[in-house]
């Protein structure tokens, strides 16, 4: 049984032995569309069944037609090529007489020759492969790989110079303030200066006071890690109560590292020319050695 779309006609070929009285309607599986089972198929539809039936019939019995055609054909061939063999076995061939072999000792000499040759196929496949390896090896070239090692090297210095200038004063004290100033330069001019690691110290008990136009201040500042640490500069700012700045002082102390796990305390003081009581003194860590 055959049923077409009414949306884009596609026809569908149905096994009415499938269909039972809970199917009630059926869908397209091309564009989707739905339709009752139980409409009445159109005059257009039912003549369109019939020549599709029809077609397929002409086609099934031009199929059947044709591999009989086949068939016979190779029938034919094969008695005449039995009965040529069996004319050539009569006669006296000296081609057959010296060979004197039978289509099963040809089969499995010519299998037993394309399995030499391969082999020998085989064999050279992997010389050529091995050749190619040797000279790949030879030509290796490792002048990428030390050139990304030494990218990577200098870029690692540069992102822990702090660290490195910080044991360098551990180890090498008078070396490195000889060079450091020189090198900080340079390294300046890459935007690169050398900092200080703001996140491993911090500044405790810091106390200032004002008497008679001076400011003295002091405070501690404190290694959280357990490695040195450079010594950071210390900005101190005296402000006034309309965000005037009154006294701005930079202090440099003389020990270049702090120690794992220890303090260092700082203590100066500078003259501000104002007699004003609402002045408020802060103390400011620099993230910049220099």
């Amino acid at each position: 049984m055959f049923k077409t779309c009414k949306s884009c006609g596609t026809t569908f070929d149905l096994d009415e032995n499938i269909l039972s009285k809970n199917v009630l309607w059926l869908k397209c599986s091309v564009c989707n569309e739905k339709w009752s089972l139980s409409d009445k198929p159109s005059e257009d539809t039912k003549k369109k069944n019939v020549d599709i039936d029809n077609k397929l019939k002409a086609e099934k019995n031009n199929s059947i037609n044709q591999t009989e055609k086949v068939t016979s054909e190779l029938a034919s061939i094969k008695s005449v090529v039995e009965d040529q063999t069996k004319k050539m076995s009569k006669k006296n061939n000296p081609i057959l007489d010296i060979k004197n072999k039978s289509v099963a000792e040809i089969s499995s000499e010519l299998s037993a020759s394309k399995l030499k040759s391969e082999d020998v196929k085989q064999e050279k496949n992997v010389d050529t492969i091995k050749n190619k390896i040797k000279k790949d090896k030879k030509k290796f070239n490792f002048f990428p790989f030390v050139f990304i090692f030494l990218i990577l090297f200098f870029s690692s210095l540069l992102f822990f110079r702090s660290a490195l200038f910080s044991y360098s004063y551990f180890y090498f004290p008078k070396n490195t303030e000889k060079y450091i100033v020189k090198i900080n330069d340079v390294l300046s001019s890459v935007q690169l200066p050398i900092l200080v690691e703001l996140g491993h110290i911090k500044m405790v008990d810091f106390v200032a006071t004002i008497q008679q136009e001076t400011v003295k201040f002091s405070g501690v500042i404190k290694n959280n890690s357990l490695r040195p640490i450079l010594t950071p500069r210390i900005r101190i700012l005296a402000i006034r109560e309309d965000r005037k700045i009154l006294m701005e002082k930079i202090i440099v102390t003389n020990e270049k590292i702090i120690m794992p796990s220890s303090t260092i305390e700082f203590n100066d003081f500078s003259r501000i020319n104002s007699k004003e009581e609402n002045i408020s003194v802060k103390a400011v860590i620099l993230k910049k050695l220099f």
